[in-house]
């Protein structure tokens, strides 16, 4: 199934930072809300998808945190 152009809203947090929040549907049809705000933005001289992807991995692991017992956090990582 298509995801159709998602739905967003935003908002400014309390240090200022501003977030967009979208409202998008999986293939699987469940629905997912999602607080997204820009971390870096590569200029794409020299820089491209690759470098992209190794600064979200990069950013992920350094701001990833176990979840409480009883928590399934890799469930709902793994659907974002």
């Amino acid at each position: 199934m298509p995801n159709p152009t998602p739905t967003s809203f935003g908002y400014r947090d309390a240090t200022g930072v501003r977030h967009q929040v979208l409202v998008r549907q999986t293939p699987e049809g469940a629905w997912q809300v999602l607080d997204i705000t820009v971390i870096e933005t590569l200029t794409g001289i020299g820089e491209g998808r690759d470098a992209a992807e190794a600064l979200a991995r990069d950013y992920a692991d350094q701001h990833d945190h176990p979840a409480p017992t009883g928590q399934r956090a890799a469930e709902h990582r793994a659907g974002a």
